[in-house]
């Protein structure tokens, strides 16, 4: 899972109150990063076919279907793998650079 920007502003608007229906989710986005209704609803759309969100009821209460600490070592181990190849890579450099594998 890659979450571009606007994906990481949706979720981090669930993450700190949810459930949230549609026109809540709006208003907070649109006070959160100025976008308009369409652009949310775009959004959430979206994001709820690609299994980010999920919705319950009417009217549709939207919920994160990843967590915050799913994201954030998702997003972690994709930085480490494109800047140094990966955990093995990083842990060599460090040991390297502490003196210790040589």
């Amino acid at each position: 899972m890659q979450l571009c920007q606007s994906e990481w502003t949706v979720l981090q608007s669930l993450w700190e109150r949810q459930p949230q229906t549609l026109m809540q989710l709006v208003e907070d986005l649109k006070l959160r990063a100025g976008w308009s209704a369409s652009t949310s609803k775009t959004m959430a759309a979206r994001m709820s076919e690609k299994g980010l969100l999920r919705y319950e009821g009417k009217p549709r209460r939207y919920y994160p279907n990843v967590t915050r600490e799913e994201a954030g070592l998702e997003e972690t181990e994709q930085l480490l793998s494109r800047a140094f190849g990966g955990l093995d890579e990083l842990y060599a450099i460090l040991d390297k650079a502490a003196g210790r594998g040589e």
